[in-house]
């Protein structure tokens, strides 16, 4: 998806430089307009692809500003202040609906971003080691008191974790990761690696992280994986009561306003990505998301919102002639190809979400409705047309 890959993320470098905040700027591309869109868009296309059949809503909600964590680290002895710092520049969620928009599943994971000048590498600086002990070391056993600013005021809410699935007693590894942002073109030796990559330290003493993925593809991993191995489940119904981890997401949440902010361009509050595409869009993305021209067709089947007599006209030779014209020269020539069969035959539109999508986005009752949003957030919505089938049963 090129809003993900290097020519626009070189565009977003030009435009930003001598920015105060950097980061900030960078991570508010994520919540535009265009990229929401897009995002949706080929979440669509990847369950397309796969002969999944579900409607998709992605929401922005943009916070000028982060939450801070006060923790104990392994080690700390009591007589010591608790060490401060950024709990995370993004909270993502994926929630998944039955047919009738009743809330299934829901997985939540926060994201720290750090600018960096390799795509394998944190940055150094005093800030990225506190958020990394916070991250690799905290104890879980001890309460991370949050808080709306760097005064330790006002309490968010306290929250004593336990340990982990995987029985770990310290550290988030569970429910947290990575993305590092390239301030500019990685090395030569790693050109064909995208601009936003998600990983995890290989170790507490080392600055590498593990072999990334791109930001897209661990959102996608979250979104298509039977069983997540991203981010932690955010309990729902009776169990949510009992769940810290749940009751930390739901209140840095808390409620959301439809405002526009005074900078950073004035983007708003609340974001939600578009209802309907063109369908030549759909069809893009679909091509170059497909491995064989049988995947290909499969998917544009499953959509009866494109005629059938398109795969009559784009047929299997057609295909193939255009992916050896996209793997041999550029990406324009099969967009303006397929563009034109859908100029000839009327603009057509492919659904992503067939309710209008409301604005703010629906709140749960454990939400705390007094406080809040504190923290960016990315909500990406799957509302299936079959029934949910909960992957761990």
């Amino acid at each position: 998806m090129w809003q993900y890959d290097w020519p626009a993320w070189d565009n977003r470098i030009k435009s930003f430089t001598g920015k105060w905040a950097l980061e900030r700027w960078f991570l508010m591309y994520l919540h535009e307009q265009s990229n929401i869109d897009a995002l949706a868009l080929e979440i669509k296309t990847r369950l397309a692809a796969e002969g999944r059949a579900a409607q998709v809503r992605v929401q922005s909600i943009w916070v000028d500003g982060t939450p801070q964590a006060e923790f104990s680290p392994k080690g700390h002895s009591p007589r010591n202040k608790q060490p401060q710092c950024e709990l995370a520049d993004l909270l993502l969620c994926v929630r998944w609906e039955s047919p009738n928009g009743g809330l299934q599943r829901e997985q939540a994971m926060l994201i720290q971003a750090k600018v960096a000048n390799k795509y394998n590498k944190l940055p150094g600086g005093k800030s990225t080691q506190k958020e990394r002990l916070l991250f690799e070391d905290c104890n879980r056993h001890k309460a991370i008191t949050l808080y709306p600013g760097v005064n330790r005021e006002n309490p968010i809410g306290s929250y004593q974790l336990g340990s982990s699935a995987a029985s770990k007693d310290y550290g988030l590894h569970d429910c947290a990761s990575f993305l590092l942002m390239a301030k500019a073109p990685w090395p030569v030796s790693a050109t064909s690696i995208g601009p936003l990559q998600v990983g995890w330290p290989l170790d507490k003493k080392k600055t590498e992280i593990k072999p990334p993925d791109s930001f897209l593809e661990a959102v996608i991993s979250m979104v298509c994986g039977p069983a997540p191995e991203l981010g932690r489940e955010v309990k729902t119904g009776a169990s949510a009561k009992s769940c810290v981890w749940t009751k930390m997401v739901n209140d840095l949440r808390g409620k959301y306003e439809t405002v526009r902010m005074s900078g950073y361009n004035g983007q708003a509050r609340v974001t939600t990505s578009a209802g309907v595409v063109s369908a030549a869009h759909f069809v893009h993305s679909l091509f170059y998301q497909s491995q064989n021209y049988r995947d290909f067709a499969l998917g544009m089947q499953n959509h009866s919102s494109i005629s059938p007599f398109f795969l009559h006209w784009f047929n299997e030779t057609r295909w193939e002639l255009l992916k050896q014209k996209y793997t041999s020269s550029s990406s324009k020539y099969p967009i303006a190809f397929i563009d034109l069969y859908f100029f000839l035959e009327d603009y057509w539109y492919f659904s992503l979400w067939r309710d209008e999508p409301t604005d703010p986005p629906p709140l749960d009752s454990d939400f705390d409705f007094d406080k809040g949003p504190h923290i960016p957030t990315l909500i990406i919505t799957m509302r299936n047309d079959e029934q949910y089938e909960h992957p761990y049963e």
